[in-house]
């Protein structure tokens, strides 16, 4: 069948063609023994495409995960992921923590707990999660010229999410770039987007079977990739649909290699993982990426109450608190240390590549998608704050989790650290020597400056209760 380009009308200041009626099969270009493997070859060698730093001696098991990064190795990992969602099924009625038991039911800390109570009865109270659904606001609309854009794109969640990191990355051209951005949009329908929505799925559809950008370097095996990843989506919804009256509280028990090989399916980026390594990033630092993604997302999910995170959540999945079933403030300290410097190198040295910019735009994504309501959460949590400026360290995964995912401490100062200042000397020189000065500086202030006066103000005067 001949696909019908859906997206050669998009761009900045123009609005995106009808959606055209799309077959449900696959097009012969998704296979993993497809021509394409052969395209992916040559585009390699031909060193045309963004190439990352290697690592060789780093990321030493997701090395051994990842493998050469093909949609075969992302197939089998999908499988691992798949069984692992029925091996939760399986635990569900177990309660008591085991060695034998895959789902863990947690309760807080008596001194969280009893923090929790001191915080509510002074009107601190965390607002629920929000839904991501409110429509970003006109002056931005206007701005990218996106007013007549498909609504399942406009909302805050989607906009400043899926599209905007698309922008920052960028793509083959325009068109694709639009098109790649809703293919990303596929974990959308764990939110139930699609019965909000009822165009989403003629919209994901079209941009699956993009006949433009099928024919684009990596689009094909993006597009695979996604298709891949879906399936482990739809799995984890039937699961969570089967399950949702028996959640609460409970969390997710697991190695650190079930951990690195189910994250990378949480993360629910896989064709941004296929057309990077295609375009010649190192599979082992794409998949640490991605693995990294989950705690970059989940930890504004772990407030003071459970109801909010999920059963996987980065941060409770870890044996430091699923060997309990207790989660209490020393534990999350050591994990959230560990993760940051399992995560240091991505965002220090490797922060041009793809995937590491699509994780640093997770922290403004969490300001603005209407759903995680992040600076309260700053406002609320800025008495947990670790005080006092301490060195810059990094590890690997493998180095700050050992193999049951407890965190083991270990880390090493990072290579040219900068000084920890709120604008550190680094930012201060590339400042100094940047063409447009003004603009980085009033960007750096939005999202770095300001912020951190609002949740220090909110600290010093007094929490004012939200209406």
């Amino acid at each position: 069948m001949d696909y019908q380009p859906t997206w050669s009308g998009c761009a900045l200041d123009k609005v995106c063609s009808p959606i055209h009626p799309l077959n449900k099969s696959l097009p012969d270009k998704f296979r993993p023994d497809s021509p394409t493997q052969s395209w992916s070859q040559d585009y390699r060698e031909s060193k045309t495409g963004y190439v990352s730093s290697s690592f060789p001696n780093e990321y030493k098991e997701a090395r051994k995960l990842a493998g050469d990064g093909s949609l075969k190795t992302l197939i089998q990992l999908r499988d691992v992921s798949s069984t692992y969602i029925k091996t939760l099924s399986n635990s569900m009625g177990a309660s008591e923590p085991s060695s034998n038991n895959s789902l863990i039911k947690l309760r807080l800390s008596d001194d969280l707990k009893r923090w929790k109570g001191e915080q509510h009865q002074l009107g601190r109270i965390l607002p629920a999660k929000g839904t991501g659904l409110k429509r970003a606001s006109d002056e931005v609309l206007e701005v990218l010229g996106a007013s007549k854009w498909p609504e399942p794109l406009i909302t805050r969640c989607a906009l400043w999410g899926s599209v905007f990191f698309n922008m920052c990355i960028g793509a083959y051209d325009a068109p694709s770039m639009f098109s790649n951005a809703v293919t990303d949009m596929a974990f959308f329908r764990e939110h139930g987007y699609h019965h909000v929505f009822p165009e989403f799925d003629s919209l994901f559809n079209s941009a699956m079977y993009d006949h433009h950008a099928l024919q684009t370097p990596g689009g094909a095996e993006r597009r695979a990739a996604v298709a891949i990843g879906v399936e482990y989506i739809n799995d984890k919804i039937m699961f969570e649909e089967e399950n949702q009256a028996n959640l609460e509280a409970l969390s997710a028990k697991m190695n650190r290699q079930t951990m690195q090989t189910v994250s990378l399916f949480e993360s629910s980026l896989l064709g941004l993982v296929s057309e990077s390594v295609f375009r010649g990033s190192d599979p082992a630092a794409v998949m640490n990426d991605m693995v990294l993604s989950c705690p970059a997302t989940d930890v504004v999910d772990v407030g003071s109450d459970l109801v909010n995170s999920e059963v996987m959540n980065s941060f409770l999945n870890t044996a430091d608190i699923s060997d309990t079933g207790i989660v209490t403030e020393e534990a999350l300290r050591r994990v959230y240390n560990a993760y940051a410097h399992a995560g240091a190198r991505t965002l220090a040295e490797r922060w041009w590549e793809p995937t590491a910019r699509m994780l640093a735009l997770l922290y403004q994504w969490h300001i603005v998608n209407h759903r995680h309501n992040f600076l309260r959460r700053a406002v609320l949590g800025y008495c947990k704050l670790q005080h006092g400026l301490s060195d810059q360290r990094e590890a690997d995964m493998d180095e700050a989790f050992d193999e049951n995912l407890h965190s083991t401490g270990f880390s090493r100062p990072l290579k040219d650290a900068c000084n920890g200042a709120d604008t550190c000397d680094t930012v201060s020189h590339f400042l100094e020597h940047s063409k447009n000065p003004s603009l980085i500086r009033h960007l750096w202030q939005c999202l770095v400056s300001d912020p951190l006066e609002y949740v220090r103000k909110g600290r010093l005067t007094g929490f004012v209760k939200p209406n």
